[in-house]
């Protein structure tokens, strides 16, 4: 099997640490107004090397691409250095002399100029401005960062990590019919599986056929967050490859506009910025939610970010939300609905309509003051 057995410290005990987050992570964040100047802002952050332990090949990893940021070799250096920004910013973050975070902004002097750094990863789209609605229209073309022995590796995880699933959907429906009996018993029994017992009266012990069925929950669930991990001797998760593999822009991608929103196709709405949903294993398995199980545990207690954004399951939320099982899926069922969510937006679309403008020359926009104002609403 691809995972490497290591101690996890109280894996789905919360909080739990930082191992989940990927040990790099691109971040490509648009401010948009209307049809003219756009703020481009990218963020590349490396994973401290004192926090990923003893793994000589996700070392090298980490050390090529702080190298390649450090002397402007990383794509999207590449990118911008064949742009002509109206403005432009480059800051660099060290810890101890080692790189831990860039940024990379400049102002484009229009969205066909955007469409230039994306197209290279397989993006592309168009911005109009009609009778004062701006529509913006994102869709994938292709392609993929991925080596071929990344996608030798990806079929062979992906089709070991359905079998791991299988027996989770397994222990989780097993579960379920227990509670379907004795309702009044849920409490104790999600208590614990997430190790959470504080506020929540008597929780234990469990009667050995529940203690039996929570061990196995247990063991089940963590089997499955190894794909958030990155295995001792590889220098990827098996999340970071299905999304090497399957999508064809990698990056985080958020876009934030001036105006007011008027519809949205295929993004995620956050705070004043939208998302573009991330194609990837783990991701595919929460769209799964319903399926064969609901609710589910393990995507309830784990995600591929850091340990201060991990999920905070609600013990009394969880026991009190209606259960809904089915029977369990084969390995092979498994591995087909995964891959089958392993499939981009095939359009974004966002309407809005921008404030109206005064007729300026842009030579006289403070485009620093423009950049620095947009790097600090760079969503976390």
């Amino acid at each position: 099997m691809y995972r490497t057995r290591i101690a996890l410290l109280a894996l789905l005990c919360l909080p739990l640490t930082a191992c989940f987050e990927e040990p790099i992570r691109e971040h490509l964040h648009l401010s948009l107004r209307g049809d003219g100047p756009v703020v481009v802002t990218v963020v590349q952050e490396v994973t401290p090397s004192n926090d990923i332990g003893d793994n000589p090949e996700l070392t090298d990893r980490l050390e090529e691409s702080r190298d390649t940021i450090d002397y402007s070799l990383d794509p999207w250096s590449q990118r911008f250095a064949l742009l002509e920004p109206l403005a432009e910013h480059v800051s660099i973050e060290r810890v101890d002399g080692e790189l831990r975070r860039s940024i990379h902004s400049g102002v484009l002097s229009s969205f066909d100029e955007v469409l230039r750094m994306v197209e290279a990863d397989g993006l592309t789209g168009s911005l109009e401005v009609v009778d004062g609605t701006a529509e913006l229209e994102l869709f994938p073309t292709g392609g993929s960062r991925a080596t071929y022995t990344q996608r030798q590796d990806t079929d062979r995880l992906l089709s070991e990590w359905s079998a791991v699933l299988a027996v989770y959907f397994e222990s989780v429906v097993a579960l379920y019919a227990h509670l379907d009996e004795q309702p009044n018993r849920a409490v104790p029994c999600f208590a614990h599986i997430f190790d959470k017992h504080e506020g929540l009266g008597n929780t234990g012990p469990l009667e050995p056929v529940e203690e039996n069925l929570v061990v196995r929950v247990k063991d089940a669930m963590e089997e499955v967050a190894f794909a958030l991990m990155v295995p001792s001797g590889q220098a990827f998760s098996l999340n970071e490859l299905t999304r090497l593999v399957y999508d064809p822009f990698p990056a985080r991608l958020t876009i934030a506009v001036i105006g007011e929103v008027l519809g949205s196709e295929g993004l995620e709405a956050g705070a004043d910025f939208f998302d573009r949903p991330p194609v990837d294993g783990w991701n595919a398995l929460k769209s799964l939610e319903g399926r064969w199980i609901s609710p589910d545990l393990v995507t309830a207690a784990a995600a591929p970010v850091s340990d201060d954004r991990q999920p905070d399951p609600d013990i009394l939320v969880l026991a009190s939300t209606p259960r809904r099982y089915f029977p369990p899926p084969d390995a092979a069922e498994v591995e087909s609905a995964i891959v089958a969510g392993l499939v981009p937006e095939e359009m974004l679309r966002l309407v809005w309509r921008p404030p109206p403008t005064a007729d300026a020359d842009k030579e006289s926009v403070d485009w620093l003051a423009v950049m620095a104002n947009a790097e600090t609403s760079v969503p976390d």
